[in-house]
């Protein structure tokens, strides 16, 4: 009775089983990998991007609210470069904020 059981038998059935499950892990660490980091990484450069900005809006709205007219700070703004329809920064031309005369 005891021979009954046969111990490759039972081996041979698992392996089918452990193949695809060894599949499965496999896709899922492929899609973590080719899908989810990439947008990780862009999401956290937009994050930076999107700081950067924010506080060079407040550094223009600190600034702005210092004068009593608009016309005084163009004269007076020395980090500031004052174009038609929008303020920006005179070392990082990219941050510009629109504004409405």
């Amino acid at each position: 009775m005891y021979f009954k059981f046969k111990k490759d038998n039972s081996e041979l059935n698992d392996e089918g089983f452990l193949l695809v499950d060894s599949l499965l892990s496999l896709m899922t660490l492929v899609v973590i990998t080719n899908i989810l980091l990439p947008a990780l990484l862009v999401l956290v450069q937009y994050d930076s991007v999107t700081q950067s900005q924010l506080k060079f809006n407040r550094q223009v709205y600190i600034s702005l609210s210092g004068y009593e007219t608009f016309e005084d700070f163009k004269k007076d703004s020395d980090q500031f470069l004052v174009r038609q329809g929008e303020i920006c920064d005179k070392n990082e031309e990219s941050l510009c904020v629109s504004i409405k005369e």
